[in-house]
């Protein structure tokens, strides 16, 4: 940085500082303590009723690597007179054959975990619209009589030991 610059920039800046007044550097304050009193931000899924499920993408996936190879395959039958340069569709065909199987496989544990969300949603839906979730202190609370049992009526709670105890109802378990 050139010397010229950088002492006319520390002049400007000193010549700003001279002309704050006490009622410019006040709002500075103010503003800066709003800033900091600001309400917590809590993610959704800190709050979320269920694990979230990915079977829908990976059915996609299965689906996409299918339309491939079923098309690669086709052209290749077709089209081509199946000399040694046409044999790239069969390699691109048999990869996309290879991706849609693998993504099947991926799909049959997801499956069963989603399942198994779904078997446990009423019981973890049941504790979970019972809680009550304060934005200005970002804490959940039951009121007397909806807790679930071992939590005392207005017990706060933070939004991970809240999922905890919905996802426990719901017995989602660790791998979910």
């Amino acid at each position: 940085m050139p010397a010229a610059y950088a002492a006319a920039r520390s002049t400007e800046t000193a010549a700003h500082v001279v002309r704050d007044d006490e009622a410019s550097l006040a709002r500075r304050r103010a503003a800066r303590a709003a800033l900091d009193s600001a309400l917590p931000i809590v993610p959704a899924d800190e709050l979320a009723m269920a694990p979230t499920s990915y079977v829908p993408a990976l059915g996609c996936g299965g689906v996409l690597f299918g339309v491939v190879t079923v098309g690669a395959l086709t052209i290749y039958q077709l089209a081509t007179e199946h000399r040694s340069g046409d044999s790239v569709l069969l390699a691109v065909g048999a990869a996309a054959g290879l991706l849609s199987v693998f993504f099947i496989l991926l799909l049959l544990p997801a499956r069963a975990r989603r399942q198994k969300i779904e078997a446990g949603r009423p019981a973890a839906e049941a504790i979970w619209r019972r809680g009550w979730y304060c934005y200005r202190c970002a804490i959940v609370y039951f009121q007397a009589g909806e807790q679930p049992a071992g939590i005392a009526p207005g017990q706060p709670l933070t939004p991970a030991q809240f999922k905890h105890i919905v996802w426990t109802a719901g017995r989602y378990g660790r791998s979910t």
